[in-house]
């Protein structure tokens, strides 16, 4: 139990995990779309979505050859909303 939390507050404590996050309590992304809403390389994202993944916040479903993200469970999306993690908008417009 206390490993899963620290893996869950250590995902937490990163900027571009946060806006990842962010992003996915609004909508599924596809893995690629990270790169230039965080502003990052694909390599850099992969990095961070590993490491959320890992910490069991996000989930993926291969689509194809994309994978698209999404928050796990429910009960883990109200977590980070009670956590204080704000859903953002601007990430899920075309670009």
């Amino acid at each position: 139990m206390m490993n899963e939390q620290v893996k869950f507050f250590n995902a937490l404590g990163d900027e571009t995990r946060l806006l990842i996050l962010s992003c996915l309590l609004t909508q599924e992304k596809c893995a690629c779309d990270f790169a230039s809403i965080a502003n990052k390389d694909q390599t850099t994202t992969s990095r961070h979505l590993k490491i959320l993944l890992e910490a069991g916040i996000v989930d993926f479903e291969k689509d194809g050859r994309n994978r698209i993200y999404k928050i796990k469970t429910e009960e883990m999306r109200e977590r980070l909303l009670n956590c204080g993690i704000k859903k953002l908008e601007f990430c899920c417009k075309k670009q």
